[in-house]
């Protein structure tokens, strides 16, 4: 598994030395910055170029475009102009909940959204992806939905989250629908409950789900992997969407005990 650093499981709020150093500390080469953590574009791609970290995909959001604000195609051309300096081959917007709008509404309006950014992007060295998100509130989650947006944005690719998307439906099922999407990839680990209980949050199947850390949760992480493609296997890499939600091993240690249990599946 080729393994990246997800720079907001260390803390996008936090200087970008702190992911770098825990990146190293895992024995992680590839990061996906998530927002540039404050820094400009083009120091951040130096730090991590100095570094050794390569930057296998930059992650931003469309804040504006789910407030239903003005200037969220300048905010899209602003995230691309970041993801070109950085060199990132692989950007990931991911469909949010868009504020006001039904869960039909916010799907149509985010079909039409990805339709230009995606038209916006065949302008850079890049590929855009987006990824199914995980709550009650998400308008994009299905293989289906996915599969149906990707057919109307002509260029766009996918980011793989295995355990959002089995908030609403089979994980295996919607990856071997859209598999010939996939560029890149998220894993995580859930604790799944048919009620609410502390911790958990509502997802689109009607159960609840808690955060923990890969290896310890209600997941079958395993077969999902081994159905994914041999080349996307050796060329994809995945970022480890994790930390010990308990805190009682540090973030840094959290991902070094997940990175050694994945790094040879």
């Amino acid at each position: 598994m080729n393994l990246s650093m997800m720079s907001c499981m260390i803390g996008c709020g936090l200087p970008p030395s702190e992911t770098i150093e825990a990146a190293k500390y895992a024995d992680i080469d590839a990061v996906d910055w998530i927002t540039c953590h404050n820094t400009p574009a083009k120091e951040l791609k130096k730090l991590s170029d100095d570094a050794g970290l390569k930057i296998v995909a930059y992650t931003d959001f469309a804040t504006k475009f789910q407030n239903g604000e003005d200037g969220w195609e300048d905010e899209y051309r602003t995230i691309f102009d970041k993801a070109a300096t950085l060199g990132a081959p692989v950007v990931m917007i991911p469909p949010f909940a868009i504020k006001d709008k039904s869960l039909s509404e916010a799907y149509k309006l985010w079909k039409e959204y990805y339709v230009k950014a995606t038209e916006e992007a065949k302008n850079y060295p890049f590929v855009l992806t987006l990824e199914s998100t995980g709550m009650a509130t998400s308008p994009v989650v299905t293989g289906e939905e996915v599969l149906e947006i990707l057919q109307a944005a002509p260029g766009l690719k996918v980011t793989f989250d295995e355990g959002n998307t089995s908030t609403a439906c089979d994980p295996l099922k919607a990856y071997t629908l859209i598999k010939d999407y996939v560029v890149h990839f998220h894993l995580k680990d859930w604790l799944i409950y048919d009620e609410p209980a502390e911790g958990t949050f509502p997802n689109r199947d009607g159960r609840h789900r808690a955060n923990i850390i890969i290896g310890e949760g209600d997941l079958d992480l395993k077969s999902f992997w081994d159905i994914v493609t041999p080349e996307q296997k050796k060329n994809c890499y995945v970022n480890l969407e994790t930390f010990d939600f308990t805190g009682k091993i540090s973030k840094k240690e959290a991902m070094k005990k997940v990175a050694d249990l994945l790094r040879n599946w």
